[in-house]
């Protein structure tokens, strides 16, 4: 497989966005989730009606719509996860002893 300027450009806006989707589940911000969602549903929509001449409905263009929507669903749920994680591991954490 060769890596096209394109191919990087949309790998690229792909790796951010999900970084977006996880740092919304890390902080728990789910309505900034939703704007993040929304903009990569949108993102997705726009690539693939002027990009791969696909039509909105057709059901692999559908298909890679709910694609997106369960990376999005995973990157916040793993984001979610960890902030639990970090959040109990600095409650656990012991105090220094007094002396």
């Amino acid at each position: 497989m060769t890596l096209t300027p394109t191919l990087v450009a949309l790998l690229s806006v792909f790796a951010v966005w999900m970084i977006a989707c996880i740092w919304t589940g890390f902080r728990a911000r789910v309505l900034w989730f939703f704007l993040v969602l929304a903009i990569g549903l949108a993102l997705n929509a726009t690539w693939m009606v002027f990009g791969l001449n696909a039509r909105v409905f057709e059901p692999h263009a559908l298909l890679a719509q709910l694609s997106v929507l369960f990376y999005a669903v995973g990157g916040f749920g793993l984001g979610w996860l960890a902030g639990r994680v970090a959040k109990r591991w600095r409650e656990s954490r012991v105090d220094p002893p007094s002396s």
